[in-house]
């Protein structure tokens, strides 16, 4: 059994890394010609993360759908984990979203075209309240009806356990008075962890979408303190061992996320 699963782990692998390489190509000559219009409302991003998840065999179970506001823009808090948590919720997600990156990857050539094409915000992993002061540019990007996906630990994480919350995600939510809404992404790791360049076919990942939180207008320590409070939301959802099935005021959704596009 071990070895079927080392075989399969490494055929997974040798399928999954030129579909990545084929989608990032793609991905850039799509953005290149589609007119910025089409580009915001998604559907591009969407479908090129759909295909990676494929790829991999990705399963989801998702709880909370219902918390997700699609009137209004919002900043959506997730832990970090894998590279996978990043085509998830671009996949899972209803609405347009753009990313926080790491400014490292704005350096890398053709996925710093794509991010930029995309409206992907760049931060200091060092100082990131110092990328992040353009506040009037972001205010825009956030009326424009894009909601923004921010991984505030900053780094991913190579055991599970959540890293400290860095500010920036409220400081933002809190000058453009729009809500926060918190996302556990559970098993994401065992698919690819942090250095590993292999693939793990077929896992299944939860993801808990939780009720939006406001913190318009708050002040530093409030800010500091609604991290905090957002940290335990996740972090309750990422150690709890039962978890709600089937109750119908927080359902769980099994996405079969390719139809989704």
């Amino acid at each position: 059994m071990k070895l079927a699963e080392e075989l399969k782990t490494i055929a997974a692998t040798l399928f999954w890394w030129p579909i990545l390489f084929l989608d990032v190509l793609c991905l850039a000559l799509l953005v290149s010609i589609l007119p910025d219009r089409l580009l915001r409302n998604g559907a591009v991003l969407r479908a090129a993360s759909s295909l990676l998840l494929k790829a991999a065999g990705v399963r989801l179970q998702v709880q909370g759908f219902h918390n997700i506001i699609r009137e209004r823009s919002q900043i959506l808090v997730a832990n970090h984990e894998s590279w996978f948590d990043s085509f998830i919720l671009a996949a899972i997600l209803p609405i347009p979203v753009t990313f926080v990156s790491k400014k490292e990857m704005f350096q890398v050539p053709v996925y710093n075209y794509i991010m930029r094409h995309l409206r992907f915000l760049s931060v200091d992993r060092v100082n990131p309240l110092n990328d992040l002061k353009g506040i009037d540019t972001i205010a825009a990007l956030l009326q424009s009806r894009l909601s923004l996906v921010v991984f505030p630990e900053g780094v991913m994480s190579n055991t599970g356990k959540l890293g400290s919350f860095k500010r920036g995600a409220v400081y933002l939510a809190a000058k453009t008075n729009i809500p926060i809404t918190p996302i556990a992404l559970i098993g994401t790791r065992k698919i690819k962890s942090q250095g590993s360049p292999w693939i793990h076919f077929g896992i299944q990942i939860n993801v808990v979408i939780s009720e939006p939180v406001e913190v318009g207008g708050l002040k530093r320590e409030e800010q500091l303190t609604a991290m905090e409070n957002i940290k335990a939301i996740i972090e309750r959802h990422l150690t709890e061992t039962e978890r709600s099935r089937g109750v119908k005021s927080n359902p769980v959704v099994e996405v079969e996320y390719d139809a989704i596009c």
